[in-house]
């Protein structure tokens, strides 16, 4: 009856072991073998767990057969990014210039996936700092797209993204500090969302705009997976008031009729416009408004091609601030951070505080353009994964893979990116679904209802 585990989601896997068709240790077995398979040629695990997680399988089959599941995620198998504390697990942060950090506890998204009895198989790879638009470590190597290993997969989740495509579990956790969730979904041609800033409690470090959200391949796992990661951690005293939405049992059809959408076709940000997202992201629009919602268009970008650049200096200086407390000789073993982040050395204060009021009014203009709307749609990237091996289209413009991405993180608003097509290569597309902020459901709801309109079969990549 299964004979694509690989492809099965979370949802399907538990109802297989509700009737004993399938078992957490079968599909654990399944899912590490799957990695020994596909794992050289991807290149997104670099920790392996095999022991424990077959340790944690036969527990949760015990409790299946005594039709006792704790949570919503008993058996289902996952890793964990690279950046995320998990009890006994090596920590990089991607960079070779870091030694590795044994956690001596969970972050707060991987214990609420341990509570709900998810099988962590190992970690993931992510490139240095969680900064790069690209799936290239200095520690860890290059992580590719499994559509084509040619290209890459985006980043910072890098190998979060490229685990889920290549079948090696149905769900994994990934971080958004510009747009780590969206850009690798849209290249790997996942569904993945970053929720409202302080949705899911992020525990430790927390900054603001760093979000964590789920990474799948359908949007009924992502609101699976977000009923769990946005359970209380009393530990986070930024997260919002825990609004108990069981997101996975909230996704009712919206009446479009009663909705607005603002569709951008081009922020003006960052790399020229690809004619192949531009057609898809406008046929999946002309889908959502046949359906009844009702869309304005605005025609003339809103920002200009370098407006960024505050936002930049801000986030380079953050990396920066980590970075240089490195010893000296270690620095240049991450050289492409080292590179980016010199002509941060000798800025003032002054200037990062200009920077900051800049990013500021750059916050408030990006909030005016979902004012009188419930969405805002537009490309997730404005270009289709590049070569694997660049930290960027453009590696002297290391922050353009986030141009379409970051004013959301910004805004603290809800925003998810879905695959709407592939370019003639054989390359996904996203399109960017943005919400009024604390409104989750509806992004997902509007997510769901446009997964179900999709003309495009549900394919899976081969490699």
């Amino acid at each position: 009856m299964y004979n694509n585990i690989a492809y099965m989601t979370a949802l399907q896997l538990l109802e297989a072991y509700r009737r004993q068709e399938l078992s957490p240790v079968e599909v654990t077995k399944f899912m590490l073998a799957r990695i020994e398979e596909v794992n050289p040629k991807i290149n997104a695990v670099y920790y392996v767990v095999a022991e424990n997680a077959l340790k944690e399988a036969l527990a949760s089959e015990k409790r299946w057969k005594e039709g006792n599941p704790i949570g919503l995620l008993d058996g289902i198998p996952t890793t964990v990014k690279d950046a995320l504390g998990t009890i006994g697990m090596p920590m990089y942060r991607g960079s070779a210039a870091n030694e590795a950090e044994i956690a001596t506890t969970d972050h707060s998204t991987v214990a609420r996936l341990k509570e709900h009895g998810a099988i962590i198989l190992g970690k993931n790879t992510m490139c240095d700092y969680g900064i790069l638009g690209a799936g290239v470590s200095s520690k860890h190597g290059v992580t590719r797209n499994p559509w084509n290993l040619a290209h890459n997969t985006g980043a910072s989740s890098s190998g979060a993204a490229a685990t889920v495509a290549a079948g090696i579990g149905p769900i994994s956790i990934g971080t958004d500090i510009v747009g780590s969730i969206r850009l690798p979904a849209s290249f790997c041609g996942l569904y993945g969302l970053k929720p409202s800033q302080g949705r899911v409690p992020y525990y430790f470090p927390n900054s603001p705009s760093l979000v964590a959200g789920p990474m799948t391949r359908t949007v009924d796992d992502a609101a699976l997976m977000l009923t769990v990661l946005a359970q209380p951690d009393k530990r986070d005293y930024t997260a919002l008031p825990f609004d108990n939405i069981q997101y996975h049992k909230e996704l009712k059809p919206l009446d479009l009729l009663n909705k607005k959408a603002l569709f951008i076709p081009s922020l003006g940000f960052g790399p020229t416009l690809d004619l192949e997202v531009d057609l898809h992201i406008r046929d999946a629009v002309k889908d959502l408004k046949y359906e009844g919602l009702n869309v304005d268009i605005l025609d003339t970008p809103p920002f200009k091609k370098d407006e960024y650049e505050a936002a930049e200096a801000f986030y380079k200086i953050r990396t920066l601030t980590e970075f240089q407390k490195l010893p000296t000789e270690d620095l240049s073993k991450s050289n492409t951070i080292y590179n980016w982040t010199r002509d941060g050395v000798d800025m003032k204060a002054t200037d990062l505080y200009d920077a900051f009021n800049i990013i500021q009014k750059l916050r408030e203009r990006a909030m005016q353009l979902i004012h009188g709307y419930d969405f805002v749609l537009l490309p997730s990237t404005p270009i289709p994964s590049f070569e694997a091996e660049k930290a960027a289209p453009d590696e002297t413009r290391l922050f353009d893979p986030w141009c379409y991405t970051f004013l959301f993180n910004l805004t603290e608003q809800p925003a998810a990116s879905i695959n709407c097509g592939f370019t003639k290569k054989g390359l996904p597309i996203g399109l960017q679904i943005v919400g009024n902020r604390f409104d989750d459901l509806g992004v997902l709801q509007l997510s769901k209802m446009y997964e179900n309109l999709r003309s495009e079969p549900i394919v899976y990549p081969k490699f």
